[in-house]
Parts: C-alpha cells; sequence; structure tokens
C-alpha cells in the first residue's frame, strides 16, 4: 500500500522537511500498520492537500483504482478499512444512505429558462373557431393616446418588468413574455429602463429583437404603457380578453426618437381582463396602474409555435407594422396559439445569409433550445439564383437534421419556395421541389406554395389546393416590389398556410 503525499512537506516551526511516498508492506495477516503526519497539521506547507492511497496487492484479481483520503490530527487512529470507497461494481454492493446534511440557505432566484414541449399533437377538433378566432373586439373601443415624457397620472404605481432593478414605490410586474426569450435590460440611460429579448441573431440588446408581445390580467379601467420610441416602425396592436381591438398593428405615436413615451389607454370601465400587447420596434418599460388596481399572470395557451423564416415571415414596407403584421400572427391565432415567435430575418435562406445569416447558422441559437411544440420552416427564396440546386439540398438536409436532433419532440413541417407570381421561374420550381426532396428525406411534412400541393411525413401527396399566386390575385396579394405580400396577402397566407396544416392534423 502506497500513500502519496505532496512532493515536499515544510514543516518551518520545526524544521523538518519530508519528502516522498510512504510504503507500507502488508503482513502474513494481510495487514497493514503505518505513522502518517496529518493532513491538517500546524505550520505545514502546503496546507491544503490530502493523501493519495495506492493499492498493489497480488492475488485479488485487479486492485481498486486510486483514492483520496484525508487524516485530521484529531483522530489518532484510522482503520483504512473505514474510509477506504466501496468499489460499485463488484458483486453484492449495497449503496447506503447517509443521514442528511441540514438544510442550506436559499440561493437567489434564476432567470426563468424556456418551456419545455408539451408533447401534445394539434387536432383538429382542438382548433379555435375561425370565424371568432382572428375577430375584432366586441366590447367598448378603448380611447389610445401617446405622450412625449415617462411621467404616469400621479400616484400610479409602476409595475416593472424582469431584469430592471426596482426603485422606489415600484412593483415587479407579473407579465408574461410570450415570442421572445432571453430579456434584458440595457445598459445605458434610458435603456436601463427598457427590456427587450434577445433570442433572434445576432441576440445582442442592440440588435433590437423587434417581435414580440406580453400578456397580464389586470382589473384596471387604466393603464399606461411605457416605451422608448425608434422610428416610424415602432408599432403595437392591443388586443383584449384575446380579441385584437384593431385588424393592423398601430403606430406607437411617438414623436422624439430615443425618449421615453407613455400610451394611455382608457378601456371604459374597470373589470377583469386580459391584456395583450404585440410590439415591433418598442423597447418595453412596463406598465402604470392606479394604485386601486393590480395585475396578474396569465398561462400560454397552444403550446409554443416557432417561425424560422425570411422577409416574408419577418414583414416589409409593404405590410402595416413589420413583423406584427405578417402573417405569422394571424395564423398563430388560427392555430390558437398564444406564444408565437416570428423569427425571421429578411434576405436569409439555407444558403443566403443576407446581412446577418442563414437558417443553419441561426438554429441553434434562435431556434434549438427554445421548446418549441411546432415549428414552420418557410425559406428558399432568397437562395434562388444564388446557389446551385445541390448546395441548397446539402444546406436543407443540415438544417432539418439540426432540428430534429435538438427539437426531437417537436412537430415541424416545411414550406417550400415562395412565388410571388403566376408563373413563376424555373429556379423557383426547382428550389421548391429540392426542398420537398428533402423534407421527404427527412421524414417532415410539406407545402408547396408553387403548387399547393401537401405532402405527408412520408413524402406522400395528401391533398392539393391549387397554387397561391395566380396571374389573376397577384396585383391583390404582392406589392409593387413583386415580392413582398400586402396586408392582405398577409391575410390570404394566413389561410393557406392553415388549410394546408389542417389537412396533415389528425382529426
Amino acid at each position: 500500500m502506497t500513500f502519496r503525499a505532496p512532493s515536499l512537506l515544510t514543516f518551518s516551526t520545526a524544521n523538518v522537511f519530508l519528502s516522498g511516498p510512504v510504503v507500507a508492506q502488508l503482513d502474513p495477516q494481510g495487514r497493514i500498520a503505518v505513522t502518517l503526519p496529518a493532513t491538517d497539521a500546524g505550520g505545514m506547507d502546503p496546507s491544503d492537500w490530502s493523501y493519495v492511497v495506492t493499492e498493489q496487492l497480488v492475488g485479488v484479481g485487479s486492485n481498486r483504482p486510486p483514492f483520496n483520503i484525508l487524516l485530521p490530527a484529531a483522530q489518532a487512529d484510522v482503520d483504512l478499512d473505514d474510509i477506504a470507497p466501496s468499489d460499485p461494481t463488484k458483486p453484492n454492493y449495497l449503496a447506503v444512505a447517509g443521514p442528511p446534511g441540514p438544510q442550506g440557505v436559499q440561493g437567489p432566484q434564476g432567470i426563468q429558462g424556456p418551456a419545455g414541449p408539451s408533447n401534445t399533437r394539434w387536432r383538429r377538433r382542438d382548433l379555435p373557431d375561425p370565424i371568432t378566432a382572428d375577430a375584432l373586439y366586441a366590447g367598448t373601443a378603448p380611447v389610445i393616446t401617446t405622450a412625449l415624457g415617462t411621467t404616469p397620472t400621479a400616484g400610479y404605481v409602476r409595475h416593472v418588468p424582469n431584469p430592471i432593478t426596482l426603485a422606489g414605490g415600484e412593483v415587479r410586474g407579473a407579465f408574461t413574455f410570450v415570442g421572445a426569450g432571453g430579456f434584458l435590460a440595457g445598459t445605458v440611460t434610458p435603456d436601463t429602463q427598457y427590456v427587450l429579448p434577445t433570442s433572434r441573431y445576432p441576440n445582442t440588446y442592440a440588435s433590437g429583437q423587434s417581435v414580440w408581445a406580453v400578456e397580464f390580467g389586470t382589473d384596471t379601467r387604466y393603464l399606461q404603457v411605457r416605451f422608448k420610441h425608434i422610428s416610424a416602425a415602432s408599432h403595437f396592436r392591443l388586443s383584449i380578453d384575446g380579441r385584437k381591438v384593431s385588424d393592423l398593428a398601430q403606430p406607437g405615436g411617438g414623436t422624439t426618437a430615443g425618449s421615453g413615451h407613455l400610451i394611455t389607454i382608457d378601456l371604459g370601465s374597470a373589470a377583469p381582463r386580459v391584456i395583450r400587447l404585440d410590439f415591433t420596434t418598442m423597447p418595453f418599460g412596463g406598465v402604470y396602474l392606479p394604485p386601486s388596481a393590480w395585475m396578474w399572470r396569465v398561462p400560454t395557451q397552444g403550446g409554443r409555435l416557432g417561425v424560422l423564416g425570411d422577409s416574408i415571415s419577418d414583414g416589409s414596407a409593404h405590410n402595416t407594422g413589420g413583423g406584427i403584421g405578417t402573417w405569422v400572427h394571424r395564423a398563430a391565432r388560427l392555430l390558437g396559439t398564444t406564444d408565437v415567435w416570428e423569427q425571421g430575418r429578411g434576405a436569409t435562406g439555407y444558403c443566403a445569409p443576407g446581412t446577418s445569416a442563414n437558417f443553419g447558422t441561426r438554429a441553434p441559437a434562435d431556434i434549438i433550445g427554445w421548446g418549441f411544440d411546432r415549428l414552420l420552416i418557410w425559406g428558399g427564396y432568397n437562395d434562388v439564383g444564388g446557389f446551385d440546386q445541390a448546395v441548397i439540398r446539402a444546406a436543407a438536409d443540415a438544417l432539418y437534421a439540426q432540428i430534429k436532433t435538438g427539437l426531437p419532440a417537436c412537430e415541424t413541417t416545411v414550406i417550400g419556395c415562395w412565388a410571388p407570381t403566376g408563373t413563376p421561374a424555373p429556379s423557383i420550381v426547382a428550389t421548391d421541389e429540392t426542398l420537398r426532396a428533402a423534407a421527404a428525406a427527412a421524414g417532415l411534412p410539406f407545402v408547396s406554395p408553387v403548387t399547393g400541393t401537401i405532402y405527408s411525413a412520408t413524402g406522400q401527396a395528401v391533398v392539393s389546393h391549387g397554387q397561391w399566386i395566380t396571374t389573376g390575385n397577384a396585383s391583390t396579394y404582392v406589392g409593387t416590389d413583386n415580392v413582398h405580400p400586402t396586408d392582405a396577402g398577409h391575410l390570404y397566407i394566413s389561410r393557406r398556410i392553415v388549410a394546408a396544416l389542417r389537412e396533415l392534423l389528425p382529426a
């Protein structure tokens, strides 16, 4: 038996140096006795160490791995059998739990992580009534005004979103963030008083992930929403009890870029309601409520839906409200999900990075790890002309493999190449077919905008609804750039996509 300490132990006060291992030979009865310095002896250098015990026994089959022991001075006699580790690989090993230790001090609460998958499939019978799901709020129309400045009505209490630091009289807001994650406050004034998510490429506060929402319950008549005005692109949509107040997003109404503003909303009466605010390009600073009113959290519904896409999903100058004005949020309402993540970036694709990054680069940070229950992948248009079909196919294969490995429980559907004219170019048709073949190989359902055909996860054609954009409807549904959908186009596309998904759902 060999006992190894550090190569040199120094006892300066006693002018003693010890070096080298101590070897103890077993006697004929298989016993050893050895005297060793205590590992906590005073005046020793080094002072924090342990012995490494190595067995070199003959005739026992195999020796156990080296193990560490401490020999405190307070326990002069130590039986090695009592402290040597048992080997759980040996027969008849029985693990015996010792008595529980004392309860430790509770640490600080961490930030909320992403929700895990629900592992429940959509079914057609569970989807909301399409007549009412995307309908307007039928109650008293709220009065909405915007003013420069962040001084609320006298006596109002600020409900502050995480992780902004609370100041005197403020309370933590019971907000349910949806549509994004990784919320941070800015590091310089005035951004320290506003939050933005970081769950979309390039995943920084400064990158300004523009599309997300907040929900909460409240019994107030009046509320004041604090936001930082960015530009004319700053829009929001108010929903009450699951119904949008306006069909299109409305401007934030800010007047001074970079400054804080308050949106005052008069709901007409005090009553319990669920409020939802969808934002695009509007850093959020919380909500002010009268002292007699309160706020409570509301749960999400319908699982978490993600869309990995390009500007057809993220919005353009040809639709109102940027990403909250595209087909994505309309389709989510028709599918009965309140937590929809529009993870689009303009000019990107399977291969095309645009001014950010392609799908394969974005997927690990933007999609995988956020616990999506359902995912729609729609791209390919920006790859047309710049990449040959073999390269697109390889990128699609790699992306689908990433998604299936990283989100094995997620229901993923691929949408083919966007065709904004009634007579798609051969390159668009070819890209659509390449993506269809890649989806079939990966075992993913596929929907073709070019032909309107819907394919199952096995690659079999289920039904065809006909091509989406025709020579007869293009002027209504596609903007003057002949690429991006109009507001009417996004309404139309949401219906086409939901109709296709319904074909793939169990009854």
